[in-house]
């Protein structure tokens, strides 16, 4: 369970390799100085600072402190708990944690607190993890420290996970335990109704021609347009312009458009991708090429590359659309199960055909 969940936020942190930093946006009811972070259908609402990234890529609610020092809070729903209490959820926890990860030890102290009104328990433990050092790709085995929270809500076990480096930990928790005065992350932590994104909470350009079954979701400080189909859902609280599909085995489908600045003018597509290449061989389990071939996006070159990875024991097809226009790059990519890939891709090419830099 804690290995999927590990799996998932590296997954999110390849993500974000090719994010550009974009301040996020103001929202009513929000604590200051705090953004909210949400799926849709969340039965809860996590804030968390507004330094902090936020994602739901991947369909975890999510956020992640910075790149380089990959400390990350995200809330899930424990399928694997069923009728279980919070104290025994955690002795199953801990006894798969001892088995699956090297340098696993815990502390045999819990502590009861409070998540959302419900009565929790916190558990702190650590273990190594494979890390990547993106400045040069290489990995090194790093020691973790975690926290888990447990409560349960209606008829289900919600887990908050607080991980980060064990040299980091300290100087972060503080944001995520809260202070004296209860600011933090789990003080500001509710359960609510199903969370539904409202697809107008965004300020979007009246003038722009839409193409027919499609709609528009970035907003106008992007330096792109990017259409999708009207019945996908719209992801409002991430920093990318995403969209999915919810599939009828569990899955979620992805589509998400991003930018990232050079330093270097100079760089081409296929050296930008060699580099992506280079980190998914080391970010997953597996990582297979299946296609590439240079194509041109609103008359622009680019390079479309396609491959198959394996993380936390699932397996993804992804398709990568790369655009180089000045000293930017456009990066579309659209993530999908194997057995729904083709479904969308139809679709897919109408985004990318209709794919507007600005």
């Amino acid at each position: 369970m804690l290995k999927r969940i590990i799996k998932v936020l590296i997954v999110v942190l390849t993500e974000l390799l090719l994010l550009s930093s974009l301040a996020s946006c103001s929202q009513d009811g929000v604590p200051d100085g705090y953004q909210l972070v949400a799926c849709e259908g969340d039965e809860f609402r996590l804030y968390v600072p507004a330094g902090w990234k936020a994602s739901t890529m991947g369909g975890i609610t999510s956020a992640i402190y910075s790149m380089d020092d990959n400390v990350t809070v995200s809330v899930y729903v424990a399928d694997d708990a069923k009728d279980l209490t919070a104290e025994d959820y955690w002795k199953l926890c801990d006894q798969r944690f001892k088995e699956e990860f090297d340098g696993y030890s815990s502390s045999d102290k819990t502590e009861k607190t409070v998540l959302g009104g419900k009565s929790a328990l916190k558990c702190v433990y650590s273990a190594k993890r494979t890390t990547v050092n993106y400045a040069d790709g290489s990995t090194s085995q790093v020691e973790y420290k975690y926290m888990q929270i447990m409560a349960r809500h209606k008829d289900k076990m919600y887990v908050l996970l607080y991980s980060a480096p064990a040299n980091k930990y300290d100087a972060h928790i503080s944001e995520i335990e809260g202070n004296s005065e209860g600011v933090g992350v789990v003080p500001y932590f509710v359960f609510a109704e199903a969370y539904h994104s409202d697809d107008n909470n965004k300020e979007y350009s009246s003038d722009v021609t839409v193409p027919e079954g499609m709609k528009l979701i970035s907003t106008d400080e992007r330096a792109y347009r990017l259409f999708v189909p009207t019945a996908w859902k719209v992801n409002v609280r991430t920093e990318a312009s995403a969209a999915y599909v919810d599939e009828a085995d569990g899955t979620r489908t992805n589509v998400s458009a991003q930018m990232y600045m050079t330093g270097d003018e100079s760089q081409t597509v296929e050296q930008y991708w060699t580099l992506c290449e280079q980190s998914y061989k080391k970010l997953f389990d597996s990582y297979t090429l299946v296609s590439s071939e240079g194509i041109t996006v609103d008359g622009a070159k680019a390079g479309k590359y396609v491959y198959d990875v394996t993380t936390g024991g699932n397996n993804y097809r992804q398709m990568q659309v790369i655009v180089k226009k000045g000293a930017m790059f456009y990066v579309i990519t659209y993530t999908a199960s194997p057995e729904f890939f083709d479904a969308h891709i139809a679709e897919v090419q109408k985004m990318i055909d209709s794919f507007d830099i600005r």
